[in-house]
């Protein structure tokens, strides 16, 4: 069985490095991308670097590029970042896991929304 493609958004964060950290440790995971926002000093370093890894994965601020290569996006950011990265998962087919806190009851909705568009789609392959 293939490994899980796992991209993670706001990978320059407390919690983004530790999801890094989590994907890089268990068989059947694999880090695929590593993004963050285009001004964060993460950019252009290594997505294990802060946990002592190389792994060759960049962290970056292109979204489309990161799904590109994902089965799922795992996103611990802000609500318009979290909305925006949905917006991209539905398009590109790509599941996501959200921890976002702080979202309002019209960005809880849309979370819902991709939820239920979601199930209700076809796997990836």
């Amino acid at each position: 069985m293939a490994d899980i493609r796992v991209a993670v958004a706001g990978a320059g964060g407390r919690m983004g490095r530790a999801l890094i950290e989590a994907v890089l440790a268990p068989p059947g995971l694999a880090l695929a991308a590593a993004l963050d926002v285009a001004d964060s000093p993460a950019i252009g370093r290594d997505a294990g670097e802060s946990c002592g890894r190389v792994t060759g994965i960049t962290v970056a601020p292109d979204v489309d590029a990161a799904l590109a290569r994902a089965d799922v996006l795992v996103d611990f950011t802000r609500p318009e970042g979290t909305l925006a990265h949905l917006a991209a998962c539905a398009r590109r087919r790509v599941a996501a896991v959200v921890g976002t806190t702080g979202l309002d009851a019209a960005q809880k909705a849309a979370l819902a929304a991709f939820a239920r568009k979601s199930r209700s789609s076809s796997p990836r392959t």
